[in-house]
């Protein structure tokens, strides 16, 4: 395998330009560990959970198109085009194998790539993941729905409210992943999930059950953003699990 060049920097996939990040372990020939963010967010959501991990593991972020500094580009916003972006970035870092962790819309994408390419992932870690728009709760989807009601009366006045439009429909009407695909992928899981999460409590144990290789974790007193609300304990846990799938 040639050589890793660690550099930040821009690497295309077709139409976007997509921005990453990369933070050397201290280690020599460390795992590579890849951390993507949410819906509406950027990589910097991780940033208080890096430095633990770096004695352990290379640490890639990434901005998913039209978050932070990757450009949007001009195709439709799936997160099956997440993924291809998210393969492209590996593949152009000459990366085998690697470890990913996954928030919200980060953990679909990371989904979305295994059913693909489950042979480049040794072990994930999904945070507030859903395969369909129903597995969102009752107050998350009507909230969204009303967001996206306002972003439609902004429209009228701004073209800039476009793109925040296309990610609010992507939660809305996206994914639609079949459990039954999931017992396809047999990369070791965790799945952690906020005792108060917008994801509903049966849909995160339809995924887990559906997971061949995966185990659930909730975190008390926590919502969907588990990383800010209990920091400590979700790095425990995180690190936990890589060590033993490491």
């Amino acid at each position: 395998m040639p050589k890793i060049n660690w550099s930040n920097g821009y690497i295309r996939n077709e139409d976007a330009a997509l921005y990453y990040e990369v933070h050397p372990s201290s280690q020599e020939n460390a795992p590579i560990l890849v951390l993507l963010h949410g819906n509406g967010e950027d990589m910097h959501i991780f940033d208080d959970h890096i430095e633990p991990l770096l004695p352990y593991y290379t640490i890639i972020t990434m901005d998913t198109r039209h978050h932070g500094k990757s450009s949007q580009g001009n195709k439709p916003l799936t997160y099956e085009l997440f993924s291809e972006d998210l393969f492209t970035l590996i593949n152009k870092l000459h990366i085998g194998n690697f470890l990913i962790i996954g928030f919200s819309d980060g953990a679909i994408t990371a989904l979305e790539l295994a059913l693909k390419h489950q042979e480049r992932i040794a072990a994930m870690i999904l945070i507030g993941v859903n395969i369909s728009p129903d597995g969102l709760t009752f107050l998350m989807k009507a909230g969204s729905q009303l967001l996206l009601a306002a972003k439609n009366v902004q429209g009228l006045f701004t073209k800039k409210a476009q793109p925040d439009k296309e990610l609010i429909r992507l939660m809305l009407d996206h994914p639609h992943i079949d459990p039954a695909q999931l017992e396809k992928i047999t990369v070791p899981a965790l799945i952690i999930s906020g005792e108060r999460d917008i994801v509903k409590d049966e849909h995160s144990r339809l995924i887990e059950a559906s997971l061949p290789n995966a185990r659930r974790v909730v975190i008390p007193k926590t919502s969907h953003y588990v990383m800010k609300d209990a920091p400590l304990e979700f790095d425990r846990i995180v690190h936990e699990f890589l060590m033993e799938e490491d």
